[in-house]
């Protein structure tokens, strides 16, 4: 799929089921998870203070309709972790992800980060595309993972 020019906004807070429901569907494109999540549904829940401080960023097409979103949650020690990037699945593949990547990236620099981090599983390799190295291994709650990071030019 071509890339396709994308808005990119921070999330209003009547978005968070429409967001919640667009995270279900990108997780499910994962065979490995599909079983899980639907066991767990609490596993897919974006918070409102989330959203209410500003740390979810949406992705939305011309009729500013969400395909796709991001969470960065800020830290103190200049490690800002990327909590969740989700893009539709029929818009993957289109450089919607990327370019929520490169809005977390800009606007955790901005704040002063070091380092942009995310626990990855099966997504790795679309991260170390968009600049992400892996520096340990991770264990979540359905399975193993490595950690990824991306460091901030200052």
């Amino acid at each position: 799929m071509k890339a396709e020019p994308v808005q990119i906004r921070d999330a209003l807070a009547g978005e968070r089921t429409a967001l919640e429901r667009l995270q279900r569907e990108s997780s499910d494109v994962w065979e490995q998870y599909r079983e899980q999540l639907a066991a767990h549904p609490d596993a897919i829940e974006l918070p409102a203070a989330w959203i209410d401080n500003g740390w979810v960023r949406v992705a939305s097409d011309a009729q500013d309709i969400p395909i796709g979103f991001s969470a960065v949650i800020p830290s103190d020690d200049g490690h800002y972790d990327l909590d969740g990037l989700f893009v539709a699945p029929d818009r993957m593949h289109a450089g919607i992800g990327r370019a929520l990547v490169q809005d977390a990236c800009a606007r955790a620099q901005a704040d002063g980060a070091t380092s942009l981090q995310v626990i990855a599983g099966p997504a790795t390799a679309f991260y170390e595309k968009v600049g992400f190295e892996i520096v340990s291994s991770a264990q979540t709650r359905f399975g193993p993972a490595v950690r990824m990071r991306r460091r901030l030019q200052h």
